[in-house]
């Protein structure tokens, strides 16, 4: 994307904490290492901030980066690959099981999440899940493969992570169909549940 901010430091030079943009982090009830990011929340990439919160529910860590400008939120887009604030980076300093919300253009798909991230059995956890869900989801051949080592979604414990691209139709419909909304969100956080079952020894959560 042109004219975007290379880093956090070049953005917070240019903006207002609280007025342009805020940082939100909810720490879950439980203390394992699972944590749902939205770098781009807010009015960024509207809604993602809405899924963010509700796969993570009362218990998950969160992470928001919000954009609050009236207008030209876009401008507030960090590429994922230099998303460096320096809070997301403490934060997943402790964090073995990362998911990252994006939102997409439409373009000529405008119901499919496309799936990216080097954690190549989270990934398949997700798609498995929403799947079944009655959702769809494409894995490979995608503009969003989010396999850069510098990801912000691969900086965790284990170097990497799951990222979900959201189509614009598909976010302005969980906006909008509460019941769609639980759908899709309990599947991510099911298989972010399984995933760290299954991983116990290397991600747990505990309850």
């Amino acid at each position: 994307m042109e004219n975007e901010f290379p880093n956090f430091a070049a953005l917070k030079a240019a903006k207002i904490e609280n007025i342009d943009y805020r940082i939100v982090v909810r720490r879950g009830a439980r203390t394992g290492r699972a944590i749902v990011m939205a770098p781009h929340g807010g009015k960024i990439e509207p809604r993602t901030s809405l899924i963010t919160e509700t796969i993570a529910g009362a218990d998950l860590d969160m992470y928001c980066f919000e954009g609050l400008m009236p207008e030209s939120n876009r401008e507030l887009h960090i590429t994922s690959r230099n998303f460096d604030e320096a809070t997301a980076l403490e934060l997943l300093r402790t964090k073995s099981t990362v998911v990252a919300i994006h939102g997409r253009q439409d373009r000529d798909d405008p119901s499919t999440v496309y799936l990216g991230g080097k954690d190549a059995m989270l990934v398949s956890e997700i798609a498995g899940r929403l799947q079944e869900a009655g959702l769809q989801t494409k894995k490979d051949n995608h503009p969003f493969p989010g396999v850069q080592d510098s990801n912000i979604v691969n900086r965790g414990l284990t170097g990497k992570g799951a990222q979900l691209e959201v189509p614009f139709s598909l976010r302005r419909r969980l906006g909008n169909e509460p019941e769609l909304l639980e759908k899709f969100c309990g599947a991510v956080r099911k298989a972010i549940e399984t995933f760290d079952a299954i991983n116990g020894a290397r991600s747990p959560i505990m309850f």
